[in-house]
C-alpha cells in the first residue's frame, strides 16, 4: 500500500509547485501573451516537476517495480489532482462543476487535461523507462 502514500504525496508536492508558479502565469506571462500561450509555456516547467516528484516519490516510498503499483499511484494522484482542481475552480474563479468539465474543450482547458494524463501517467512511464533494457 505504499503506492496509495505515495500517490497522495506526489500529488501534494506538485500541486503546491503548481500552486506557487499559477500566480506567475496569471499575472506576469498571461497580460503579456495571452492564456492559452501562458499556460503552454508553464506546461514543460510543470511536466518536468511532475516527473522529478514522480521519481523521488516511488524511491522514497518504495512503491516496487509492478506496473499496478506505479499506475494506483498515479490514480491517486490523479483523483486527488481532479478533487482539488475543482474545488479551487469553485473558490478563486467561480466555476460551477458543469463550467469546469466544459472548459476542458477549450485550448486551455485540452491543454490543462494533457497535464493532467501526463501527471497520472508519469510514475508507470517511469517504470517503463527503468524497464527498457540495456539501462
Amino acid at each position: 500500500m505504499n503506492w496509495l502514500k505515495a500517490g497522495a504525496v506526489y500529488f501534494v508536492l506538485t500541486f503546491l509547485a503548481g500552486f506557487a508558479i499559477g500566480p506567475v502565469r496569471e499575472l506576469v506571462l498571461k497580460p503579456m501573451v495571452g492564456s492559452t500561450a501562458a499556460l503552454a509555456f508553464e506546461a514543460p516547467v510543470m511536466l518536468a516537476i511532475m516527473t522529478w516528484v514522480a521519481a523521488r516519490c516511488l524511491k522514497w516510498w518504495r512503491v516496487g517495480e509492478t506496473w499496478q503499483a506505479h499506475l494506483g499511484m498515479g490514480a491517486v494522484a490523479l483523483l486527488l489532482l481532479l478533487a482539488a482542481e475543482a474545488a479551487f475552480s469553485y473558490w478563486l474563479r467561480q466555476m460551477t462543476p458543469v463550467e469546469w468539465l466544459q472548459h476542458f474543450l477549450e485550448p486551455d482547458g485540452m491543454i490543462s487535461l494533457a497535464l493532467y494524463l501526463a501527471f497520472a501517467a508519469c510514475p508507470l512511464a517511469l517504470l517503463a523507462i527503468r524497464k527498457e533494457p540495456g539501462t
